[in-house]
Order: C-alpha cells, then structure tokens, then sequence
C-alpha cells in the first residue's frame, strides 16, 4: 500500500482511500475528451488552412481567432477543478472552535454537518455536462471569430439569418444577415460572461453540480434563439426601438440592437417573456395574469440598512447569494465564518439586525429604535421582556404595550430568533 493513502473508519471497519495521486489522475482525466477535441481542431485548422485563409483580411487574424476560441472554450471546464481546495480549509476554522462553548449550538453542529456532507469533488457525473458545454463554447468561439471575416457564408438566405428578408439585393441581404449574426454573436457573448460569473459564484458557494452545467449550456442556445427573433420582430415593440428603428436599421439601431444582443445572452428569460406578451396581446390571447401594481409589491428590505455594511462588505455577501436582509436574516453565522473575513460576534450582530429590520420593516421606526439605543431584534427582546422600559419601545413601533407582550411571545416561537440568541449567550464570557 502506497505511503499516502490514508485509513478511514467506517462503521467500525477500515478501509483504504485512493492515494492523492490516484484520486488527482481521476479527477482530472475528464479533461482528456476536451484535449482531445482540441487536438482534433488544431489539426483540421492544419490541414485546411489555405481553405480558411480564403477570403479572411489576414492569416494572422484566422489564427488568433481559433486560439482565442480554443482558450475560453476551455476555461469553463479547468474552472470547475477548483470547487475541492476550499472544504479543508472550512474545517480547520470550524474545529478550532470545537472546544468553546459555541461547540455545544445547534448552529455550531449544524454547520459542521453541512460542510461535511458537502460534496466538492469533481468526478464522472461532471465528464458529459463539461463537455457539452465545451463543445458548445468552441463551435460559437470558431464561428465568431472566423465566420465573420467570410462575406460570402452571408451570401445565401437563410431563415434563421435573414427572416423574410427576399435574396434578391444580395448586397443588402448580406447587410442584414452580417447584422443578424452580430446581434447573435453578442447574445452569445452575454451568455458566456454571464456562465463565468455565475459558475464562480457557485464554486465559491460550494453549490455547483452537474445539472448546472446543463443549465448553462441550454441557455446559450436559449439566448441565441430568442436574439435572432428579437432581431427579425424588433419594430414591433414599441417606445424607444420604435423611436430609432423606423423602416430601415439606422447606424444607430444597429448599435442598439447589439446592444439588446449583449443584453439578452444576460438576462433571455425577460425578453422572451416581452416576446410573449407582445404576441398575445396582437392575437388578443392572455395565457398570463398581469403584474402587481408597484404600490401592492412588497417593500425591498436593501443591506444598506444594516450597520457598517459597506458597498464592499455587501458585495461580498453577494457573492454568497445574501442579497437583502430577508436573506441575510435566516442565515447561520457559523456557515458564514469560514468564507468570510469578519468576526462571528459581528456576524451575528449584523443578522441580529437584519431580523429587526425585517420585523419592524419602516424605516422611520427603525431610526426612533436606534435613538433609544435598540440595535437589533436581542436588544428589541431585552427591553421588550422589561416592563419598565416596554413602554417606551411601543411607543416607538406605535403599538400598545398588550401587543409588545404578545411580540415577546411571537420571537420566543420564531427558530431563527431562538437560535441567533442561543449562539449569543454561548458566546458570553464565562462567569468567574
């Protein structure tokens, strides 16, 4: 048995893990499909280079093409091997807490329990999904990069290029159809930095799985196809594209639509949704009920409420997925230590008043609050429990002192509530 492999415990019996170099060439094994697709590209652009140099400004630009599409086809894949190298470190933290009274929480426990069910490792179950969208990638890569410098792929009609535009001024068909490709090219584009970002937030959150590169992968296409009919339908719509897209697409409309392209690869799901609305209501066919008025939605409950949550500290909450004080206030701070570089008291004093401000909700209520030195929902529940002081604080929500009784016994059923407060007494010094 190598030296390296390690024993563990299982059940009562031991058995042997892979050593860290076996378990290394199989993880990254799955990259040889990719590599060897790459390979294969290099050889056909080898092979049929003189028939690629055709028609393109310069060779040098057909090369740097392909190798940029070879490059950021492949960074999403290598990308994913690095979800397993923050689950150690995660522990380590955790562990030198072991020993304190915090140990003995339920939030303690349960994140210990979370990051060690917290699967991290890239195997098998990631192979299809990578590839998937690696071949995607390159195919949409080569085809931006070096379609474009060929005018006459632009030649022929094609009904996802030229809609119902007629082959019979072939200059202004190749126009539109050049136009087209661009605004799909952008959606494209959008698409891919949209999949990078959101890959990294889900590797930094330990939340990537191999659906979720499914996911991206669909929704390239998604984005493609939905920027090729905005681009065939957009004098439909009216308001501000009515205004720059009259009969023919102007400099300035075709600027815009690769703007629109770029923006639909972000976000496709709004403007198929605007395609849909658009068409029933033409046909006069409702399949959706109507938005809520802005005076019946909810009111948003923004980070910048809390205490010394600066625009930094907020952006990296963000890329946890807290993104209000809703969120922030159901959140366990032990989960949040290992990933953060804050300190758990004021992790905890930053969820204890986002739980105030979801509770109280005005922000001018909030405000009298603070002046009577409530911070947060401990300190709402300290002086609420104090018949002396209950007064004042009612006063200042604007509630009778029956209702602050009955709000005493209203977060003395709430579990969030009962679990912040169980952390914050554990951390307390111990009484001499």
């Amino acid at each position: 048995m190598n030296s390296q492999a390690r024993v563990v415990k299982t059940f009562g019996q031991e058995s042997f893990t892979a050593t860290e170099g076996e378990k290394t060439f199989v993880r990254y094994k799955l990259l040889i499909p990719i590599l060897a697709v790459l390979v294969g590209v290099v050889y056909l652009v080898v092979t049929y280079w003189n028939e690629l140099e055709k028609g393109a400004s310069k060779a040098v630009t057909t090369g740097y093409g392909l190798l940029l599409a070879a490059f950021f086809s492949a960074l999403p894949p290598v990308l994913c091997y690095v979800q397993n190298v923050s689950k150690k470190r995660q522990q380590m933290k955790l562990q030198n807490l072991e020993h304190f009274p915090v140990g003995s929480t339920i939030f303690f426990k349960t994140a210990i329990t979370s990051i060690d069910t917290t699967k991290l490792v890239v195997d098998a179950d990631y192979a299809l999904p990578m590839f998937l969208n690696f071949l995607l990638t390159l195919v949409g890569f080569i085809t931006i990069f070096v379609g474009y410098m060929h005018l006459e792929y632009f030649e022929d009609s094609t009904v996802l290029l030229g809609g119902f535009n007629p082959p019979v001024d072939a200059a202004a068909l190749i126009l539109y159809q050049r136009e087209t490709f661009c605004v799909v090219a952008m959606a494209f584009v959008g698409s891919y930095v949209y999949t990078l970002s959101r890959l990294l937030d889900r590797i930094n959150n330990n939340d990537l799985y191999p659906i979720s590169l499914h996911y991206y992968t669909a929704r390239i296409i998604i984005a493609c196809a939905a920027a090729v009919v905005i681009r065939h339908s957009i004098l439909v719509f009216s308001g501000n594209f009515g205004d720059v897209l009259q009969d023919k697409l102007s400099l300035d409309g075709s600027q815009l639509l690769l703007l629109v392209g770029f923006v639909i690869g972000f976000a496709p799901d709004l403007f198929i949704v605007a395609m849909m609305r658009k068409a029933f209501q033409v046909i006069k066919v409702w399949g959706v009920r109507n938005d809520p008025q802005g005076s019946e939605l909810p009111r948003s409950l923004p980070l910048l409420m809390i205490d010394d949550l600066t625009r930094e500290k907020i952006d990296r909450l963000n890329e946890l997925g807290i993104d209000s004080a809703q969120v922030l206030a159901r959140q366990n701070p032990l989960l949040l230590l290992p990933r953060l570089p804050f300190d758990l008291a004021l992790l905890v004093d930053w969820i204890s008043q986002s739980q105030l401000y979801v509770l109280v909700r005005d922000i001018g209520k909030m405000m009298v609050l603070r002046d009577n030195f409530v911070r947060n929902i401990l300190d709402l529940h300290i002086r609420l429990s104090n018949e002396a002081a209950r007064k004042d604080v009612c006063a200042a929500l604007g509630i009778s002192a029956e209702t602050g009784a009955a709000l005493i016994e209203q977060l003395d059923d709430d579990p969030s509530f009962l679990r912040l407060r169980e952390l914050q007494t554990a951390l307390k010094p111990a009484k001499a």
